[in-house]
C-alpha cells in the first residue's frame, strides 16, 4: 500500500483542520501518515474518520508563528528544522512516501527539507497572507519553488499568491472546499419574526461590532420584526472584548434585538433556528465555511466581500454580498429581507440550489483527486 505523508501546523478542529481530514479520507489508494506539532481534539477526529491513518505528533515540526520573528524565534524554528530534517529521513525510510501533502502555508518551511526526496508535493492553502510582508513573501515564494501543485481554496487566495511572488514555478489551481450537507432540525422556538443569526468568535474581525454600527442605523419599529442572535466565544484572554461588545449594544439601545448565546457544540440546531445567516467578515476570509454551512442548510446568506465568499454567493441570486466598510448599505440588505420576507425561501431555494452543484463533497473530492493525482 501507498503512503502519503500529511503535515499540519495545528492540532485544533476548525475549518483547514477538517478540510485537511476530508482531504486525506478522500485519497483511498494511501494510508496517511499525518504529523501534527502537538496534541489536540484534531488526533482524536483523524482516527475517528481515518481508521488506517498514522498519527505523528512531534513538536519539532518547524511551523510558521510569530513567535519565530525575533532571534529567539528564529534560532529555534532553524534548530526545530535540522531536528525534523533528520527525523523525516528516517520515517522516509521506513514508510516510503509516494507523495507529500503540505496543508497551510505555516508548514512551508518543510517544503525545501521534502524536495531532496523527489516525491510530488502538493501544497494546498488556506489563508491570505499579507502582513507581515516578510513572511507573505517567503511562503508564497517556498509554495511556488518547492512545489509540485500549489492548491488554493479560493480565487482570492490564488490571486493574492500570484500577485506577491511572480515567479510561478509550480502549477497553481483553484479547488474551493466542499463539505457535508447540514441536515436541519425543527426550530426550538418559533416566531413570526425573521430569524438573523451572526456564527462565529467574538473579535471585530468577524464582524459583530459591523452588524451592530449596522443594526443602529435601522428604525426601531423595523427591528421589532426581527430578532439577531450572536453565536460565539471569546478567545482565553480576550474576554474584554464580550463586555466591549455588550457596552456597544447598550449604547445604541439594541438590548431588546440581539441575544448573545456563546459557544455551542449544537452548531444544527442553531443553524435551523436561522433564517438568515450573517457573514459581515472584515478580514479577508479566504474561503468561509460558515457560508457553505449556511447554503448548504438552504439560509439566505449576506456576508461581505473581503475574500472569497463572492465567489460562493451571487448578489441578489442567491443571497446578498456587502462592502466590509459600509454600514449603511450592510443595514439595507437586513432592510430588504425584513420588508419583503417573501424573499427569503426563494433565496434560500436558490443557494441550496448553488451549494449541491457546487460545494458538496463529492464535487470536491472529484475535483481533488483529479487535481491531486493527475
Amino acid at each position: 500500500m501507498k503512503h502519503i505523508a500529511i503535515f499540519h501546523p495545528s492540532s485544533e478542529l476548525y475549518g483547514a483542520d477538517r478540510i485537511m481530514v476530508l482531504a486525506a479520507k478522500l485519497l483511498t489508494d494511501f494510508i496517511p501518515v499525518i504529523y501534527l506539532p502537538s496534541e489536540g481534539v484534531l488526533k482524536a477526529y483523524i482516527l475517528q474518520e481515518i481508521p488506517n491513518a498514522i498519527v505523528v505528533v512531534n513538536p519539532k515540526m518547524p511551523v510558521i508563528a510569530r513567535a519565530m520573528f525575533s532571534p529567539k524565534g528564529l534560532i529555534t524554528v532553524l534548530q526545530n528544522s535540522a531536528e525534523f530534517n533528520k527525523t523525516l529521513v528516517l520515517e522516509n525510510n521506513k514508510y516510503q512516501f509516494n507523495l507529500f501533502y503540505v496543508n497551510t502555508l505555516a508548514c512551508s518551511l518543510l517544503l525545501p527539507l521534502l524536495k531532496k526526496f523527489n516525491v510530488k508535493i502538493i501544497t494546498h492553502v488556506h489563508e491570505i497572507l499579507e502582513r507581515p510582508k516578510i513572511a507573505a513573501y517567503i511562503t508564497a515564494k517556498l509554495a511556488f519553488t518547492y512545489s509540485h501543485t500549489v492548491i488554493s481554496v479560493s480565487k482570492a487566495v490564488k490571486d493574492n499568491l500570484h500577485r506577491i511572488t511572480k515567479n510561478k514555478k509550480a502549477k497553481s489551481i483553484v479547488v474551493h472546499n466542499g463539505i457535508d450537507t447540514i441536515q436541519t432540525v425543527s426550530k426550538t422556538i418559533e416566531s413570526k419574526k425573521i430569524s438573523f443569526y451572526l456564527f462565529g468568535r467574538i473579535k471585530p474581525e468577524k464582524g459583530q461590532w459591523y452588524l451592530i454600527e449596522a443594526l443602529s442605523k435601522i428604525p426601531k419599529d423595523m427591528l421589532n420584526k426581527a430578532t439577531f442572535t450572536l453565536v460565539g466565544g471569546t478567545l482565553k484572554g480576550k474576554e474584554y472584548l464580550l463586555d466591549d461588545l455588550k457596552e456597544q449594544i447598550a449604547k445604541h439601545n439594541l438590548e431588546n434585538f440581539i441575544t448573545l448565546k456563546g459557544f455551542t457544540n449544537n452548531i444544527v440546531q442553531e443553524i435551523s433556528n436561522a433564517d438568515v445567516c450573517l457573514v459581515p467578515s472584515l478580514m479577508k476570509d479566504p474561503f468561509p465555511t460558515t457560508v457553505l454551512e449556511a447554503m448548504s442548510a438552504s439560509k439566505v446568506v449576506i456576508a461581505s466581500n473581503t475574500g472569497g465568499a463572492k465567489e460562493a454567493i451571487t448578489d441578489q441570486e442567491d443571497g446578498f454580498i456587502i462592502p466590509a466598510d459600509d454600514a449603511t448599505y450592510f443595514s439595507n440588505s437586513i432592510v430588504k429581507l425584513i420588508k419583503t420576507p417573501e424573499l427569503i425561501p426563494i433565496l434560500s431555494q436558490r443557494a441550496k440550489i448553488t451549494f449541491d452543484k457546487k460545494f458538496t463533497t463529492q464535487v470536491f473530492k472529484e475535483k481533488w483527486k483529479k487535481n491531486i493525482l493527475s
